[in-house]
């Protein structure tokens, strides 16, 4: 009887140590979890939010760049692209700048926007060589109708051809004074709006051609 009651006090004590160790691991575990979700909570909390500048918050913590609307293309801005070779011409002796013009483009007084867009051997807008190749771009305007962005660009044109004319001296004064004659044919009042870049006896003579003939047509 002594030897079962002892052998039943020791089970009873084993059992009883499983059972403490049981919860105590049990216990350990529990609390490895909730430490492991402390952590993951305070990984994925945001950081301190600093109400006086939204925007820098959002671009650094995004790291993606706040988008920008774009203004829709208007006719101007389009009729600024749209440039672009459409052909190529072979000079054959005797012809011009105008002559050229006027087989593309149908209008012999829009020369200056072709000959600003090609790179030429003379420096002289009235010289041109045979066997030259000259780049046909897509004209400016429909008919004569033109936007104001396209006359603006021509008129352009014809102030840098002034500029090279004026470079070559005064044996070029008769192609001046055309020159600015036929610009104010796109614009009547091409001679007021430039009359700060053009030089006043150069004005004075265009103005002239202008009493005179009349604008062209």
């Amino acid at each position: 009887m002594e030897k079962k009651s002892l052998r039943n006090t020791l089970f009873t004590l084993f059992f009883i140590m499983i059972l403490l160790l049981g919860t105590y691991f049990y216990i350990n575990m529990r609390h490895d979890k909730i430490d492991d979700s402390n952590d993951s909570v305070m990984v994925q909390s945001p950081l301190p939010r600093d109400e006086t500048t939204p925007a820098e918050e959002s671009s650094v913590s995004l790291d993606v760049p706040a988008e920008t609307e774009q203004p829709e293309p208007t006719v101007e801005t389009a009729a600024e692209s749209r440039r672009y070779i459409t052909d190529y011409h072979t000079v054959k002796e005797g012809e011009s700048f105008s002559l050229v013009s006027g087989d593309y483009w149908n209008d012999i007084f829009l020369w200056p926007d072709l000959y600003v867009r090609n790179d030429m051997r003379s420096n002289d807008p009235d010289l041109i060589f045979p066997e030259e190749i000259i780049d046909i771009y897509n004209r400016l305007g429909q008919g004569d109708k033109y936007s104001e962005v396209e006359t603006e660009e021509l008129l352009k044109s014809y102030l840098q051809v002034y500029r090279v004319y004026k470079k070559l001296g005064p044996e070029k004064n008769n192609s001046i004074w055309g020159l600015l004659w036929c610009a104010a044919k796109y614009d009547h009042d091409f001679l007021d709006k430039y009359a700060s870049l053009i030089d006043p006896e150069d004005l004075e003579m265009a103005r002239k051609y202008v009493d005179e003939e009349g604008f062209l047509e």
